[in-house]
């Protein structure tokens, strides 16, 4: 009896402490959020470029209206990259499928990607001629290289200890086969 009044008085705590733990961490979500919409700065990024660039009235205008058609471009683009992948692996769920039907959709979504890429590219060396003074040039080019490095140190993305190793010259694909199975670790 009093080993399973014990066990009661523990599963109580236990789920008390659980609660205030969530809610804890629910407030410093909102907390988060509530401070730093948009890709963690206050106020996203669009303010943070035109407050680091130092943008006047006439700059801020056309990059707001630049960065507005990037946006509504990309999304396009996400959104048929979306469909497409869709269509992609659910070809997973049919017993044959055919590789060049499997590579050909492949490379339409490659296509699309490209096309993401090129647009931001694009989007922001438009945002570069912009920029009237040699400072916000400079500024600009830091801005976009240490972005640039943070891409480059995403975890998913890194080589070496912890991160996926480089493909040697040679072992990728087969040109119409299926690629080669992973590794064994």
């Amino acid at each position: 009896m009093e080993q399973s009044k014990f066990l009661k008085i523990v599963i109580i705590i236990l789920l008390l402490l659980n609660i205030a733990t969530m809610g804890y961490l629910w407030m410093l979500q909102q907390q988060s959020s509530s401070r730093h919409p948009h890709g963690g700065r206050p106020g996203g990024v669009a303010e943070y470029l035109t407050k680091e660039l130092q943008l006047n009235d006439s700059q801020s205008a056309q990059y707001d209206k630049m960065r507005r058609k990037h946006h509504e471009d990309n999304m396009s683009y996400n959104d048929a990259n979306r469909i497409m992948r869709d269509r992609l692996f659910a070809l997973l769920q049919k017993p044959e499928t055919d590789s060049a039907t499997v590579r050909a959709m492949a490379d339409s979504i490659a296509q699309v990607q490209k096309k993401i890429e090129l647009n931001t590219f694009y989007h922001f060396k438009e945002v570069r001629m912009l920029l009237n003074t040699d400072t916000q040039r400079k500024k600009f080019d830091e801005i976009i290289g240490d972005a640039i490095k943070q891409i480059g140190q995403h975890p998913n993305r890194r080589e070496g200890p912890g991160g996926p190793p480089p493909t040697p010259p040679g072992d990728g694909p087969a040109p119409d086969g299926p690629p080669p199975p992973p590794p064994n670790r």
